[in-house]
């Protein structure tokens, strides 16, 4: 593959909820370039650090760290400009650039990470960051190796043999790169300041399942064309309703379209052509549906608050969830649980 290099533009386009990359203690609290080494080591890779600068660790180091089910993601600034040379890796791998520049290279392929191009890294390739600036600060992000291939399994109906091998270089400013960017924004939204528990568990862990799915549709790979393909023949009624039976049954789940294909015996892209030939909808369209008319059973109950019951079926923005909510019952959640409350009322 020839190589590649991301543009040198500044200007950040993800900004950082207050949460536990921002507003949690610095695991580099005092400048010590030894400290951010065995530090960024211990939550990602053994990797070979070097401080390219004669005074390592003047400017500051951060590194704040959070470990998720599928994922590890960390805020990671050096404060010294330095090289990080992990080897090949035994995971996927997404750094995204918030300031400064970051050469990367993983394989053949050289990229320069900026806040408008990520850089995605594919295991058995060697990686290295052979210059890091003091000042830029990346989203360092791992992704469960097992996890983005049983993902890609599932969407195309058969077994990955042969680890993906991803382009390095991933534009995020606009297009497809920029709605994965979105789906990050969601998931580090839903991260908070702690562990999730229960509800927010499962809603985490759908996010997180959603970024490495979105991933492989956004982002060029070797398997990509495969992907894409042209129309595949579409899944039988029959298995359209096992799918659909088990929405009803248990809509709370953390589905992805890739469960809901592997439910059905068939691809991704089969049960996406299928389910809009019957139903004139997709199958995450049904689970939202599904999804918002418990919602609506609930507050008709009239207990609890509508964020609760909305963070319980998985609905995280608030604008959004009443702007669907409304679109569907023709009025806003709050009314349907007031109504719901003076029915109970003696």
């Amino acid at each position: 593959m020839t190589n590649e290099a991301g543009p040198e533009q500044s200007g950040a386009l993800l900004t950082l909820p207050r949460n536990v990359f921002l507003d949690g203690p610095n695991e580099v609290a005092r400048p010590d370039f030894d400290l951010f080494r065995d530090t960024l080591n211990g939550h990602f890779y053994p990797a070979t650090i070097t401080a390219l600068e004669a005074r390592p660790g003047t400017k500051g180091p951060r590194i704040a760290a959070a470990h998720l089910p599928l994922t590890t993601i960390g805020y990671v600034r050096p404060g010294t400009r330095a090289s990080v040379d992990p080897g090949d890796l035994a995971a996927y791998h997404v750094n995204v650039a918030l300031d400064g520049r970051v050469v990367s290279r993983c394989g053949d392929q050289t990229a320069v990470a900026s806040p408008r191009v990520a850089t995605v890294f594919s295991p058995d390739r060697h990686t290295s960051l052979p210059d890091w600036e003091a000042d830029a600060a990346q989203l360092s992000i791992k992704l469960a190796r097992t996890r983005v291939e049983e993902e890609l399994g599932a969407m195309l109906g058969r077994p990955v043999v042969t680890p993906i091998s991803f382009r390095l270089a991933m534009p995020v400013d606009s297009g497809a790169g920029a709605r994965w960017l979105s789906l990050l924004n969601a998931l580090l939204a839903a991260i908070g300041g702690s562990a999730a528990e229960g509800p927010e568990r499962r809603h985490v862990e759908l996010l997180e399942r959603a970024l490495i799915s979105g991933l492989l549709l956004s982002q060029a790979h070797s398997y990509a064309d495969e992907l894409h393909a042209g129309r595949t023949q579409p899944a039988p009624h029959r298995a359209l309703d096992r799918v659909v039976e088990q929405i009803e049954h248990e809509p709370d789940r953390p589905y992805t379209v890739a469960d809901l294909a592997a439910i059905a015996g068939t691809s991704a892209r089969s049960l996406q052509y299928a389910f809009q030939e019957r139903f004139g909808l997709s199958p995450m369209q049904l689970v939202r549906q599904v999804r918002l008319d418990r919602v609506h059973d609930d507050l008709a109950e009239g207990t609890g608050t509508v964020s609760e019951i909305a963070a319980y079926w998985g609905f995280s923005n608030p604008s959004r969830f009443a702007q669907a909510y409304r679109e569907r019952f023709k009025e806003y959640p709050a009314a349907t649980l007031e109504s719901g409350r003076r029915s109970r009322r003696p």
